[in-house]
């Protein structure tokens, strides 16, 4: 439920004080001073007129809040509209040279299975947006360009390993590659992931001259460190350099959870940026409670005017 116009509500502070000074100068009434209480006491017995007196002034109060509150426009989202120019468009640059295999410290998988595993995730949580996916050794190749299709992009995913390429670590290549995938997007939101465990050692293009390239792009690229158990390998230094200058930030993974709580406070960065998506079709209630308003306003008009009338 939310409003449209939640500051319409703030009207409802004077209508309260106003109903407020309306009871309290009911409540005044001149003091008289008799000597025998009883038959005063007797003729001064309310009657239902008496008692009810007030009905009308609450029903108009009711009135005039349920038409504020109707002003407010109470509603209920019901769908939402993805429209890709206001979401995310990810492109994960992965890293699948022959050092990807090697073996984490709890022995029950390599680095590019657990990277497999987590990146999967990564991208189920990116449901609605556009992912893209480059993998890079030697050289940089696009496995998929930026698509809405999450699980055509989870099975290239599935099937990374080494061999496509040259081994090596490119790692100005691939983060050059992915910013060719999504320079022309429209998204509000344009970020690569590079996932690496190494140095760059190959490519005519180093990974300093593609950051700048990003940063004159408005693209965002958080780099994470797979390091190894001594933490050795990886460019450190370099790697948060590339992120710093672009906007975004630089993670260190040894394990595999490490890595899956880089890519959620990623995920979860983005969407901070982009803010939540907007409902595009709403249950309306402010006509009820329109109608509703006018019912009670009609009822305190009759009772003033028949039953409740009082002499000026």
């Amino acid at each position: 439920m939310t409003l449209a116009i939640p500051w319409a509500l703030l009207l409802l502070v004077p209508l309260a004080l106003l109903a407020l000074r309306e009871v309290r100068a009911r409540r005044t009434s001149p003091a008289l001073v008799v000597a025998a209480i009883d038959p005063w006491q007797a003729a001064a017995r309310a009657s239902w007129r008496v008692r009810l007196r007030s009905l009308p002034l609450i029903l108009r109060a009711l009135g005039i809040a349920l038409v504020i509150v109707a002003f407010a426009r109470p509603r209920q989202g019901l769908t939402v509209t993805s429209i890709p120019s206001e979401g995310i468009d990810a492109v994960l640059a992965v890293d699948v040279s022959s050092s990807m295999t090697a073996q984490l410290a709890n022995g029950r998988s390599t680095r590019l299975q657990a990277a497999q595993t987590v990146v999967g995730d990564f991208v189920k949580s990116l449901n609605g947006d556009r992912v893209g996916l480059v993998i890079f050794q030697a050289r940089a190749l696009t496995l998929s360009p930026l698509t809405a299709d999450l699980q055509a992009i989870q099975a290239r995913i599935s099937a990374l390993a080494p061999g496509l390429l040259s081994d090596g670590t490119a790692i100005g290549l691939g983060l050059s590659e992915a910013i060719t995938l999504i320079k022309d997007s429209p998204a509000r939101s344009r970020v690569v992931v590079v996932l690496t465990d190494g140095e760059n050692n190959a490519g005519s293009i180093t990974p300093e001259q593609a950051a700048r390239v990003a940063q004159a792009l408005g693209v965002r690229v958080y780099t994470i460190g797979f390091l190894g158990t001594n933490g050795s390998g990886v460019d450190q230094q370099g790697l948060s350099k590339i992120a710093e200058a672009t906007g975004a930030r630089y993670y260190n993974a040894q394990t595999q959870d490490d890595l899956a709580k880089a890519y959620d406070e990623i995920s979860n960065l983005e969407r901070s940026k982009i803010g939540e998506r907007r409902f595009t079709t709403f249950r309306e209630f402010a006509p009820a409670i329109a109608a509703a308003a006018v019912a009670l306003l009609v009822a305190d008009a009759l009772l003033r005017s028949t039953w409740l009338r009082t002499q000026p």
